[in-house]
């Protein structure tokens, strides 16, 4: 999807509310002037807007749900769910309540579900939900989930290692019957599928924060995109990952073509309890070198960070992991837990 193309679809849902003058509409989307010109003469040209009293009118009936205003009323940059994702937040709670728990074999750990549709939540704030096709590396969050009960993507496509977390989803969508969703048996260590690249609006994925890792997912998913104007979101910690890391991790996105666009520091939580993860820290670094009793808090917190296809892109030349365990761990990752696989090593 081009960037003027997600203008014209923000500007369409907006004015499903109502007509709006030229300055109204600029407040929901984030494109220069210059861009959000072009997507407005390119809607009245096609007749699909009219301009008459200083205000912009629908012309026809553009097939989107009107804009579901999603920005916190506190600070007007956060997420607050209200309304129509209210309602999609307490869904999520009910098909979700019994889902997979994590295992050490992949790091596994899911953010609070309230979370979970935050995100899906601020992926459609920022016009990258509806009517598009969406890559997802990794789902132990169950975004996809969240995302199908919206009913707004065009497609969803899962690849995830875990076979519990991929028969969870194919049953939800099955009984919902969402046939847009698709999921696949992947590990990341192998070589995308070539009928998955260049085949995506949106990639999502909470990638492991080694250095090598974080690009080898990141890399994978960029494969998935189709080109300039295509987006990508991930989770990203400064629990386990330095500003020297993520120095390193910027200067890879921005040599892909790429430029970030938005960080929500802290965005999502890990839950202690939800997560029933306390024999993860019998492997953990932190509690190797320090004695220290299981945590009272909930203290694993991930930001979201948004990229945006300028040119390309393009996977640049890195040096891919030799084996799980350098996937897995490097000198940052002093809470990252010990596959059972790797004790025996």
């Amino acid at each position: 999807m081009s960037e003027t193309d997600r203008i014209k679809k923000q500007i369409l849902r907006a004015l499903k509310l109502k007509p709006q003058t030229f300055w109204e509409l600029i407040n929901h989307q984030d494109g220069h002037l210059g861009a959000f010109f072009e997507a407005i003469q390119e809607l009245l040209q096609e007749k699909r807007v009219v301009y008459r009293d200083y205000r912009f009118h629908l012309n026809e009936d553009p097939g989107l749900q009107p804009l579901a205003d999603t920005v916190c009323r506190t600070c007007g940059l956060g997420v607050e769910l209200r309304g129509f994702w209210e309602e999609i937040y307490h869904r999520f709670l009910e098909v979700t309540r019994n889902r997979p728990l994590p295992t050490s074999d992949y790091d596994q750990g899911f953010v609070r579900p309230v979370d979970t549709v935050r995100r899906v939540a601020y992926i459609y704030q920022r016009g990258d939900l509806e009517e598009s096709e969406i890559f997802i590396l990794g789902d132990d969050d169950l975004l996809s989930v969240a995302m199908g009960l919206t009913r707004m993507p065009k497609r969803i496509v899962v690849v995830e290692i875990d076979q519990r977390i991929n028969r969870f989803i194919k049953d939800f969508a099955e009984r919902e019957g969402l046939n847009q969703i698709e999921v696949y048996d992947y590990n990341v260590i192998e070589a995308l599928p070539e009928n998955l690249k260049r085949a995506f609006d949106v990639f999502v994925t909470d990638p492991v924060e080694t250095r090598k890792g974080l690009k080898l997912f990141v890399g994978r998913c960029l494969e998935s995109l189709r080109g300039p104007g295509a987006t990508g979101y991930m989770g990203f910690t400064h629990r386990e990952a330095s500003l020297r890391k993520w120095f390193e991790f910027e200067r890879f996105i921005l040599s892909a073509g790429l430029v970030i666009t938005d960080i929500l520091r802290d965005f999502a939580i890990y839950p202690e309890r939800e997560n029933q993860w306390e024999h993860f820290y019998e492997t953990y670094e932190i509690m190797r070198k320090l004695e220290l009793p299981l945590p009272e808090v909930d203290w694993y917190k991930s930001s979201f960070v948004r990229f945006e296809v300028v040119e390309g892109p393009r996977v640049p030349e890195f040096e891919p992991p030799k084996d799980l365990r350098e996937l897995y761990f490097d000198d940052e990752s002093w809470a990252t837990p010990l596959p059972s696989y790797l004790e025996k090593d």
